[in-house]
């Protein structure tokens, strides 16, 4: 199965793709909304982040859709 592109330079092969989630971490006194990929491995990717929670989520949908779009 071909790589899904998702942002910032980041894919991701669908098969070896266990979970996608946002993880919240304070820092320099702001919440930072990060979006991380688990692969099949169990090691955690860093693919970006967000001071907006909404639009960590938005990225989130998008990611969603398109990993299900390449299973198709």
């Amino acid at each position: 199965m071909p790589l899904v592109k998702l942002s910032h330079g980041a894919a991701v092969n669908p098969e070896s793709l266990k979970y996608i989630t946002i993880e919240s971490k304070n820092i320099d006194g702001k919440i930072i909304y990060g979006i991380m990929l688990r692969i099949d491995d169990n090691s955690d990717h860093w693919i970006t982040g967000y001071t907006d929670k909404d639009e960590a989520i938005a990225k989130i949908k998008e990611y969603t859709r398109a990993i299900a779009a390449a299973d198709e």
